[in-house]
C-alpha cells in the first residue's frame, strides 16, 4: 500500500514537472519587445525624481517626471497608511497643446 502511494506521488509530481516545463516553452516571456516587433502600449520612459516638502507642513512629497511620454505624478507620504499616496497627476504634453486657456 505504502509503495503503491509512493509511486502515485511520485509519478503526479514527475506530470505536474512536465506540465510546467511544457509551458515555459510554449509561452517565451521577452521583457523587452524583439527587434522586428513594434512596441506595444506605452513607450519607454526616462525619469526625473525630485524630493519636496509643502510649505508649512512637514509633509513629504515626491514628483516623478516622465519626460519622454511628458507626465508628471506627484506622490505624498502618508504616515498613517506608511506608504505613498497619488496626489496628483498632469499631461504635459496635453497641457503644451491647450491655446493658452486656463
Amino acid at each position: 500500500m505504502l509503495k503503491r502511494r509512493l509511486r502515485n506521488l511520485i509519478a503526479l509530481n514527475l506530470a505536474l514537472a512536465g506540465g510546467v516545463a511544457a509551458l515555459w516553452f510554449a509561452n517565451p516571456v521577452h521583457a523587452q519587445p524583439e527587434a522586428n516587433t513594434p512596441a506595444l502600449g506605452r513607450g519607454r520612459g526616462e525619469y526625473l525624481t525630485i524630493g519636496s516638502t509643502v510649505p508649512g507642513s512637514n509633509a513629504s512629497l515626491v514628483q516623478i517626471l516622465d519626460v519622454s511620454n511628458q507626465e508628471l505624478i506627484t506622490l505624498k507620504w502618508d504616515q498613517g497608511r506608511r506608504a505613498y499616496v497619488v496626489s496628483g497627476y498632469r499631461n504635459l504634453g496635453g497641457d503644451r497643446n491647450q491655446n493658452g486657456e486656463r
